[in-house]
């Protein structure tokens, strides 16, 4: 079933209705269960009803030790007030309609939201064998603090007998998992054993126990197997208990009504796979044999999107008074378009004019807690989002000390008009708990949020320029005057004479970045013994070339150089940056060596630079242009002085590094490094965590 057919049937069903559908979440019961029985359904009525009314049946032995927890994915839909009023007649049943999340990971979501010691999670259209849940809050019984995760076998289609009891790690039609019968099951149906892994069909676990499924799963698929390994490494196993048995139901006649993609189930694959610390490698091999010719563009955009640097968080909220629609349309469309994900969060309703960015602040820090975000970035609305910012949010986050829950992110000078806020898990119910009783009832003439946040021992960040630029601040005056003071920045191209189409191809690249005065070619002075000493009089003729067409600065890089997306974003905001620091030399990439230091003081974009060795992508000042030419020996009138400098430093890397340790040149380097090349890609280069964002055209 295509999108649009999805879509389509979607958008007739709710036409079926005249009346908007009004569905509210059930509140708390308050009673104590072992067990929560829990279900996360979308547009699937039949299958919610004849699964939950299939417990009511044949589990009455043990329902007075249950819950139900059934979060509706579609509450839009027209049956959704049926779903709801389940709670009329059903003890302990909550009805929760929840559309913030729309993939695997709403499993999460049931975790949060049930009370029970234990939870069984299962899918709206499993049906469970009587006795099973017998079986499994006897198993709980027998080891109350158990670690584990229990499964039971899957049921034929007949229900006649088990059609498997686990699943085979291994590939099988673009899917992690091939089913499997073990026959202990049939053997000893009292004994439980152990197993790599199950279907998630019908699963289950103490809620302590649950480790969590990654927040940024998108879509469906990819979870068995990942799932599986974390409760391994959480020092769990994953058991088999022969009589907790189910059926599934596979067969949908209308086709199934959410989006289920390859690209999806890629990215959850890949991200997951790293985050477990398995071959992301034989992902790649499987579906280039399953999917043939059309991987190679499903692969780039699942890797595009597993190589976000917002994944650093869980999720980047703007702050609303919800007084003005046009500027969260403006941050919307800005984010479009650089592919950001953001989420306007609304204060709460008649909330006064004082207090309601500091509401919608409270609504997500809830939002955060219940998607079981690690930490969480604010923004206003007035923000102008653009390319760098999110790697400029990751480098600060970076940099924060591991015990630092909350930071306030402002320009000097600024009194907090403009502002962004780092806030981490540990200091949510905290926060949120403080700042709603406030809101409730505290009697003040005023309230400024970064201010109370600084005054509760949030980290005060001053950068030397704005984070991003602030939307009632845009002129015409300001971005010409900005253009006019970097306009002397000239880039020098070293090209092997051989190589003509990399030239051709460097120029395409460069001429994307703004403000540039002028990109020229370099003949590359070549020696094949030693390409790096090569190379090496290449740079020094580059220095002398800016140093003649007295360029306020240059960027001096090899042919093969590949730019990072959003490159002309990030080098703006660095030039604006370097306007209040000391410099001499930035380095926009690294080699395979290289660490990075801390960013400086007031910057986002620019770090000390420790030990960086990078020397393909240069920007060089022309404070420094004299002091590099007598560092090193001209190689064509002074042969024996640049052969005994080529011997001590090798490279123009080893040159920068003792340049800098001594103290003769101030080196930094841009975080992150915008340019690579594939051999450095390859070498495990710092860039190598954005590879797939980088221009590979050479």
């Amino acid at each position: 079933m295509s999108e649009f057919d999805i879509a389509l049937h979607r958008a007739l069903k709710l036409l079926q209705s005249t009346d908007a559908v009004e569905v509210q979440e059930t509140p708390p019961h308050g009673e104590s269960v072992d067990l929560t029985i829990a279900i996360a359904t979308y547009d699937d009525f039949d299958g919610a009803y004849f699964t939950i009314h299939s417990i009511l049946t044949h589990h009455r032995e043990v329902l007075d030790r249950v819950e139900f927890v059934l979060l509706d994915n579609f509450p839009e839909g027209l049956p959704a007030p049926i779903l709801e009023s389940f709670a009329k007649y059903i003890p302990r049943f909550r009805y929760i309609p929840f559309t913030d999340v729309r993939s695997t990971a709403v499993r999460d979501i049931l975790f949060r939201k049930a009370t029970g010691k234990y939870v069984l999670v299962l899918d709206s259209h499993v049906i469970l064998a009587p006795g099973s849940l017998a079986s499994l809050l006897a198993h709980f019984d027998a080891d109350p603090d158990t670690d584990d995760l229990i499964q039971g076998p899957m049921l034929s289609q007949d229900s006649s007998h088990i059609a498997a009891t686990h699943m085979e790690p291994r590939w099988k039609r673009g899917m992690f998992g091939a089913w499997g019968v073990d026959p202990r099951a049939k053997e000893n149906p009292e004994v439980p054993f152990e197993i790599d892994m199950q279907g998630l069909g019908s699963f289950a676990c103490r809620r302590g126990a649950w480790p969590g499924l990654n927040a940024h799963f998108t879509g469906f698929g990819g979870e068995e197997g990942y799932i599986h390994e974390k409760f391994r490494i959480n020092g769990g196993k994953v058991i088999c208990l022969p009589n907790f048995r189910w059926l599934h139901r596979f067969e949908r006649p209308s086709g199934v009504p959410y989006r289920i993609n390859w690209p999806d189930r890629i990215h959850n694959y890949l991200l997951g796979w790293q985050e477990i610390g398995w071959d992301v490698e034989s992902i790649h091999r499987q579906f280039s044999m399953f999917l043939e010719g059309s991987y190679p563009s499903i692969r780039r955009q699942a890797e595009l999107s597993v190589q976000k640097p917002e994944l650093a968080f869980g999720g980047i909220l703007v702050l609303s008074d919800d007084r003005r629609i046009a500027p969260w349309r403006s941050c919307l469309g800005e984010a479009e378009s650089i592919e950001l994900a953001i989420h306007r969060m609304l204060p709460a309703d008649e909330t006064p004019d004082m207090w309601r960015v500091t509401s919608a602040f409270v609504s997500g820090i809830d939002k955060a807690i219940l998607l079981g975000w690690k930490s969480v970035v604010f923004l206003t609305e007035d923000t102008v989002l653009d390319g760098a910012l999110a790697y400029k949010l990751r480098n600060i986050a970076d940099d924060l000390a591991s015990g630092v829950d909350s930071a306030v992110i402002h320009s000097g000078g600024d009194d907090h008009a403009s502002y962004a806020l780092i806030v981490r898990e540990m200091a949510y119910r905290r926060l949120r708990d403080q700042l709603s009783e406030m809101i409730a009832g505290t009697e003040i003439s005023e309230f400024g949020l970064p201010a109370w946040l600084l005054a509760e021992d949030a980290v005060d960040i001053e950068l030397n320029q704005p984070l991003a630029l602030a939307r009632t601040a845009l002129s015409t005056d300001e971005t010409s005057m900005s253009a006019e003071s970097i306009a002397t920045v000239g880039v020098v191209v070293v090209n092997l004479d051989a190589d003509i189409d990399r030239w051709h191809s460097s120029w395409r690249t460069f001429n994307q970045l703004r403000n540039l005065a002028e990109v020229v070619r370099l003949s590359a002075s070549e020696d094949r013994a030693n390409p790096d000493v090569g190379f090496a009089a290449s740079w020094r003729r580059a220095i002398a070339l800016a140093a003649e067409k007295e360029w306020g600065s240059v960027l001096v890089t090899a042919d093969d150089v590949d730019l990072l997306d959003v490159s002309s974003s990030i080098l703006e905001s660095a030039r604006t940056e370097l306007e209040h620091s000391s410099w001499d030399v930035v380095q926009l990439g690294h080699d395979a060596k290289s660490r990075s230091g801390s960013l400086l003081d007031g910057s986002s974009l620019i770090r000390t630079a420790s030990q960086n060795r990078g020397g393909h992508a240069v920007l060089v000042h022309s404070r420094a242009f004299e002091r590099i030419l007598d560092s090193i020996p001209d190689p064509n009138s002074d042969v024996e002085g640049y052969t005994t400098w080529a011997g001590r430093y090798h490279t123009i890397g080893d040159f920068l590094v003792d340049g800098n340790v001594a103290g003769t040149l101030t080196c930094c380097s841009l975080s992150p490094g915008i340019a690579t090349n594939r051999d450095l890609l390859r070498a495990g280069a710092v860039e190598a965590d954005y590879s797939r964002r980088f221009t590979l055209g050479h």
